[in-house]
């Protein structure tokens, strides 16, 4: 009898175990949203939210498992509760957790920004490591297009992130660092643009992640080229160009010369000039000759001091023309320097913060370029004999 029961005891753990807990969630009933797009419509008034998710259908015989996207979007007075009305149109639990992207259209960048990224802060459901990039026309339309490489377009914009260090021209901020940014009333940032556009040979649009967009108080101001967002990374500090390299066009005598150039070091100084602020910006780069478009005889001397210098005067007018812009177009301090004088000059600031808008444009700012080529490989003569 003892025996009997002690079977039935050890039968009672195992049966709880037999169904499964309410609190679990099967992997065919929820969609994980991996990008999420924002929109404000000025006629209605109305934030539009659009989502892209990826989800798993309930397997059968004749359909294995396999993942799917679906693109979905919904209004509403207020980006919360566009939100709340997406999920009326949802069939499975929608998992914010593993979004990666943020992508907001241009009409909410300008009129509704600081909403959106304040929803995004407080949202527990958000990922603050996720990035976010302003789209030209409607962040809608980027979503519900085919990629390129025929990959999920999650993937896609994903790569097109990593291969930023790569040649320098777009810019990728994640959403913890962009509520820092807004902290300081005193300096704009730089955001990654996604547009549509029609590449060379091709038959169809696609989204492309080139240039930036200007945020200043709170809200979209301009747009920046991708030149200018090289300016940017080269200007701004190493975590900006930490690992990264790009192409550089150098005419050098009747020819043109391609180097590869990667930063060595860039470091911003104070100065006084008749009481006033004043600032100096060393940037030292090392390059290597990729190629050329005619043959070059290095045997000489100073053919190699040449090229360098040539890099060197080419690189100084693009960031000279860049600053330039920044300064005397948009009027609005991308690079931080009002950080650097807050943080390395507090008693300068001080002076300057009342009148800083003011201070800002007419800031004397020298850029120095100093490059290096070390070697030109195994051959003297490039470009044939």
């Amino acid at each position: 009898m003892r025996i009997i029961k002690r079977l039935l005891l050890g039968f009672i753990p195992l049966s709880l175990l037999a169904g499964c807990s309410p609190d679990v969630r099967e992997i065919n009933s929820i969609a994980l949203v991996t990008i999420t797009g924002v929109d404000y419509d000025e006629e209605s008034k109305k934030m539009i939210i659009t989502l892209y998710c990826n989800h798993t259908p309930s397997a059968s015989k004749d359909v294995p498992n396999r993942t799917l996207e679906w693109i979905a979007s919904a209004s509403g007075d207020s980006i919360l509760d566009a939100a709340r009305n997406i999920r009326s149109r949802a069939g499975k639990q929608l998992i914010w957790q593993h979004d990666k992207f943020f992508i907001v259209g241009e009409s909410a960048a300008r009129h509704k920004l600081y909403e959106i990224i304040d929803y995004f802060n407080r949202s527990r459901e958000i990922r603050m490591s996720g990035y976010l990039a302003i789209s030209k026309g409607k962040a809608s339309d980027i979503l519900h297009l085919q990629s390129e490489s025929g990959d999920l377009i999650t993937n896609e914009i994903e790569g097109k992130v990593r291969n930023e260090h790569l040649w320098g021209k777009s810019i990728n901020i994640e959403l913890k660092d962009i509520v820092n940014y807004y902290t300081d009333s005193y300096r704009g940032f730089v955001l990654g643009k996604l547009f549509i556009s029609k590449p060379i040979n091709s038959d169809r649009e696609v989204m492309i992640l080139s240039g930036g967009a200007v945020i200043n108080k709170g809200k979209l101001v301009g747009w920046m080229n991708a030149n200018d967002v090289l300016s940017v990374h080269l200007l701004m500090g190493k975590k900006k160009w930490r690992n990264m390299e790009f192409v550089q066009s150098v005419p050098f005598h009747s020819d043109k010369v391609s180097l590869m150039m990667k930063i060595v070091k860039s470091n911003i100084y104070y100065k006084s000039v008749s009481g006033m602020p004043a600032l100096t910006i060393d940037v030292k780069l090392k390059g290597t000759l990729i190629d050329t478009s005619g043959p070059i005889q290095f045997t000489a001397n100073d053919a190699l001091e040449q090229l360098e210098d040539a890099s060197e005067a080419a690189m100084q007018k693009q960031l000279t023309a860049s600053l330039s812009h920044f300064q005397h177009d948009m009027k609005v301090d991308v690079l931080g320097f009002s950080d650097f004088l807050r943080q390395y000059h507090p008693y300068v600031w001080k002076r300057t913060k009342p009148n800083w808008t003011e201070v800002y444009p007419t800031l004397p700012v020298t850029i120095t370029v100093s490059a290096s080529i070390p070697n030109l490989g195994m051959s003297q003569v490039l470009g044939g004999p």
